[in-house]
């Protein structure tokens, strides 16, 4: 592995100091199957600089022995060198309370309407002193799919003034770790929300899923997908807590184990009635 050191003068002082933030231990950066060594550098470098040092990379490119990735991680190498590198989503949102997504462009409409930066910062600030965060990043080329923006409690963009240019990946996390750097720094409300786990919540909507189609409900345009996705954006608009799972749970379990009973009944009568 190629570690390139550079000289780092921090013998001078900031010209505005900050240091009552708080939560950022708690914040994962996740960027999705990055594709060039530069940003994964940049990206560190940008994250460090906002107290942020949790990096988990989803399937990347090689990046390690590329003297471009140590180069724009200049005083970040740190973060580099303990990146969490892993082969899918899942893996990265282990341990995740609370999942952000990312996006530029607006995706269709049951898909969750996105909220400014600013305001998912908040939003963050307000949970990562208790529980876990993450924020998701995608793809330079196409961002997240809609399937992994499902799994997100909250989508958030950055409002720009014209379509295009769009911001690169290490300009658009600078910027998202830099508005929740500032919200961490202020006097924010402590969320009194125990969120479940990501992990949690997706065993749930499998549960759902599972339910809803032993019962053969019909989706309009018999899109399964779609029918998810409305289900989906229902349940992340606040978010749902451990109790919220368990509760719904208790329901969706007893209602799968009546019909599970009403089936074992119909077959036993089919089989009473069949000609000996």
């Amino acid at each position: 592995m190629i570690i390139f050191q550079m000289s780092d003068s921090t013998s001078y002082h900031r010209a505005i100091e900050v240091d009552n933030f708080s939560g950022l231990d708690n914040i994962r950066i996740i960027l999705c199957e990055p594709q060039g060594p530069l940003n994964i550098g940049s990206v560190a470098r940008a994250i460090k600089g906002m107290g942020i040092n949790d990096l988990w990379l989803v399937n990347p490119i090689e990046f390690l022995n590329q003297k471009e990735t140590w180069y724009m991680a200049h005083g970040a190498q740190d973060i580099i060198q303990n990146c969490r590198v892993v082969e899918n989503l899942s893996q990265a949102l282990d341990g995740v309370h609370f999942l952000v997504g990312t996006t530029h462009r607006r995706r269709r409409r049951r898909l969750a309407e996105p909220v400014p930066a600013k305001q998912a910062a908040i939003e963050i600030a307000s949970i990562s002193p208790q529980q876990k965060v993450a924020v998701l990043f995608g793809r330079e080329d196409k961002g997240l799919t809609n399937e992994e923006l499902c799994r997100c409690q909250l989508t958030a963009s950055i409002p720009m003034a014209t379509k295009n240019p769009s911001l690169n990946l290490a300009q658009a996390v600078q910027i998202m770790a830099y508005e929740i750097f500032l919200a961490s720094s202020r006097q924010v409300e402590t969320s009194v929300m125990e969120y479940a786990t990501v992990d949690e919540v997706e065993a749930f909507y499998q549960r759902i899923n599972n339910l809803v189609q032993k019962i053969q409900i019909k989706p309009i345009n018999n899109s399964w997908q779609s029918f998810m996705y409305t289900i989906r954006r229902v349940f992340s608009r606040k978010g749902l807590e451990e109790r919220d799972i368990a509760a719904l749970d208790m329901i969706f379990s007893t209602a799968s184990r009546y019909i599970n009973r009403l089936e074992t009944q119909l077959d036993s009568t089919k089989s009473d009635n069949s000609p000996k």
